[in-house]
């Protein structure tokens, strides 16, 4: 994890604290066992798509709360002991968890990934913790060894390499373990090697074509009907883009990864639609009966993390540190200034949450005010600090909902998609301490 950076926080003392006290609101909350039991006993009758809150899952279980409390710990220090020992209990629940229910997949939401990134948010302050983390790894490791290949000719799913359970996930916790262990070398060469032939072109078509028997929902075949190409962060083509960068920075892969990370970043940067604001781009590009990609007509995704310009401009800055590339790092930046430029206009957002609402915008400003030093990410940090406070009733159960579809609202403890993750985003603008869990959304 990239822990060394510390956040932006906003200049309006008032709101910032406003925001740090809704934070520690929502924490306090996330850390009563049974107000945790009652919401999500609720949202279970009430959601279309149930979260399966529990378990060993970073984005949706123990794990993510863990490193919510770990962070709780670095902020409230006068009870930063009771933090560190809820965080310390959660993971322990996490880990037992893994006995009954055993990690299926490598990935950051719920597989081997997201555990270990955990164990390694807290092994990064307690030494105590090391032997765990590199127990972890290494059986990250072995899995990745032993996963049989998804390379097929005739098609892949999205989950096979995008960063909630495939191989761009892996690769984000592979990259940052011990690279003096060898176990980890050959995961991550692994991982690397079967990314780089995702991205490779053959006769003029790339494997991250998605044909429809491989899609992930019925509703796709109707906006996709030959297949498509995704370009969000958290499924597509932007995923891949920002873990071999990662990979790269971290000092894994050669000439070889350095001319593929070139190439993917030119593949997005061209697959942009471009306005008054600046560049952004379409949920996905459609493919015709022939397999040939269709450009035309295309509309812009919504502006998140997991679809639209923001999450893709977390990827090519990503790509530009690894290429050492500062024109390339200004078209990250402008299409996260044509995103805020928008909502200069109409600040809107349906959910506070990381994945699809406020939250997340709000952390990849911050992350951009911090790293790029865009004038506009920082004058748009209090706007957006507000955007997330209006979401945030004391009232409610956990202090905050997601909006899962229009008229269900879901009292959610999850990071990605819950409280814990509006918490961490609030806590990124409301102090300057570093914010280290953002790499588990590929953020920082």
């Amino acid at each position: 994890m990239s822990a060394s950076l510390a956040s932006e926080p906003v200049t309006d003392r008032a709101l910032a604290a406003e925001a740090g006290k809704t934070a520690e609101l929502i924490a306090n909350r996330l850390a009563d066992p049974e107000v945790v039991r009652a919401a999500v006993a609720q949202a279970e009758e009430t959601a279309r798509y149930p979260y399966g809150w529990g378990g060993a899952s970073l984005y949706a279980g123990h794990a993510g709360s863990a490193v919510l409390f770990r962070q709780a710990a670095r902020v409230l220090t006068d009870e930063a002991e009771r933090w560190r020992e809820l965080a310390h209990e959660h993971l322990l629940v996490a880990v037992r968890g893994t006995h009954e229910v055993p990690l299926m997949d490598i990935g950051l939401a719920a597989g081997s990934a997201g555990l270990a990134f955990a164990v390694a948010d807290a092994a990064g302050e307690d030494p105590r913790y090391s032997n765990g983390l590199r127990n972890l790894d290494r059986k990250l490791c072995e899995q990745v060894a032993g996963t049989p290949s998804w390379r097929r000719d005739d098609g892949v799913a999205d989950r096979d390499y995008d960063v909630i359970v495939g191989a761009a996930s892996g690769l984000v916790r592979v990259a940052a373990a011990d690279p003096a262990d060898p176990a980890v070398k050959e995961a991550a060469d692994r991982l690397l090697d079967d990314l780089m032939w995702l991205c490779a072109p053959r006769d003029g078509k790339r494997p991250w074509f998605i044909q429809p028997e491989f899609y992930p929902a019925e509703d796709y075949h109707e906006t996709f009907p030959h297949g498509y190409v995704n370009l969000g962060l958290a499924h597509g083509v932007p995923g891949p883009l920002a873990a071999l960068s990662l990979a790269r920075v971290a000092g894994h892969g050669d000439d070889r990864l350095l001319a593929t990370i070139r190439q993917v970043a030119d593949y997005v940067v061209g697959a942009a639609l471009m306005d008054d604001h600046g560049p952004t781009w379409p949920m996905g590009i459609p493919l015709t009966e022939s397999g040939e990609e269709h450009r035309h007509g295309l509309s812009p995704a919504r502006n998140a993390w997991c679809y639209g310009p923001p999450g893709v401009a977390c990827a090519l800055l990503h790509a530009a540190t690894a290429l050492d590339d500062p024109e390339l790092r200004e078209f990250a930046v402008l299409a996260v200034e044509g995103v805020l430029r928008r909502l200069t206009d109409h600040v809107h957002f349906g959910s506070a949450t990381l994945c699809h609402g406020a939250a997340g915008m709000l952390a990849i400003c911050a992350r951009f005010a911090r790293d790029t030093g865009s004038a506009v990410a920082r004058r748009m940090l209090p706007v957006l600090t507000q955007a997330v406070l209006e979401h945030c009733d004391p009232g409610l159960p956990l202090g905050v909902q997601d909006l899962e579809q229009p008229g269900v609202l879901l009292d959610s403890p999850a990071l990605l998609t819950g409280a814990a993750g509006v918490a961490l985003a609030l806590w990124s603008v409301s102090t300057p301490l570093p914010a280290g869990w953002e790499r588990a959304l590929l953020i920082g």
